[in-house]
């Protein structure tokens, strides 16, 4: 098997706060993986640290068996990200934008307009090549974000909360470009806060929590687990440690820990 992404026990610490607490993760070439979480579980951190924008305090991140540490410049290379937030470029054209960041990438000046036309067709976007950013409606600006992090062709593509704040018909747009892209041979790491939202998307997700990784696993088997249940708290009269391994390796358990 062959692995885009690897990392082991990355952590991150912002002061004394912990965003990412020894994570241990990976996914497949090729695939599409969802990372799931509430605000503050640390997603967008671990994203920003596989695109190299981010050192970890400890451990390690990969891309195709780079170091993010060692040679940050090649992972950016190998790597699109797709931010939450789209940023203020207020005096910008749609194709001025894509061939600014065009030329970040070092594209050829001669190549950039060409291949900014070209991304726009892709992200169904090509009848509005002169409209100002300030124009586009919340699912524009999001399939130019995903534009934007294909500029330089990357073979891992990294979207933060794609989904967020679409209606329906947004929603539907960009998840059938993910599923384009991914069809293209892309292997892409989505984060969201709620999993349904990846279903037909995703083939893996991972659960994160605090920094820590709670559950990963086939999207089905995750979703079968993951049906609504209710808390219990229980009382244990014998010995506690013992009690505990028994509720973990019940199937209808999720969860369980110490009071």
């Amino acid at each position: 098997m062959t692995l885009s992404i690897e990392t082991r026990a990355l952590t991150r610490r912002f002061g004394k706060a912990v965003a990412l607490d020894a994570v241990d993760f990976s996914a497949r070439a090729g695939s599409a993986h969802g990372l799931v979480g509430p605000v503050g579980a640390g997603k967008t951190t671990l994203l920003r640290i596989l695109a190299a924008l981010l050192e970890p305090s400890s451990g390690e991140a990969r891309i195709h068996g780079v170091s993010t540490r060692v040679d940050p410049v090649a992972v950016r290379a190998m790597t699109g990200y797709a931010p939450a937030e789209f940023g203020q470029y207020p005096s910008m054209t749609v194709v001025e934008y894509l061939m600014f960041y065009a030329g970040c990438y070092h594209v050829p000046a001669h190549e950039r307009e060409p291949l900014a036309r070209d991304l726009l067709q892709l992200v169904d976007l090509a009848h509005r090549p002169d409209a100002s950013l300030d124009e586009l409606s919340p699912g524009m600006r999001k399939r130019l974000s995903l534009a934007r992090a294909l500029t330089h062709d990357p073979p891992v593509l990294l979207l933060d909360d794609p989904l967020a704040g679409l209606d329906p018909r947004g929603r539907v747009e960009v998840r059938e470009l993910i599923r384009e892209l991914r069809l293209m041979g892309k292997t892409i790491l989505i984060t969201s806060r709620n999993m349904g939202e990846l279903e037909g998307v995703c083939d893996r997700i991972t659960l994160l929590e605090s920094g820590k990784i709670v559950l990963s696993g086939e999207y089905g088997a995750l979703a079968a687990r993951l049906r609504p249940h209710r808390p219990m708290v229980i009382t244990f009269l014998g010995e506690s440690d013992a009690a505990l391994a028994v509720a973990e390796a019940n199937p209808g358990v999720f969860n369980a820990r110490m009071a």
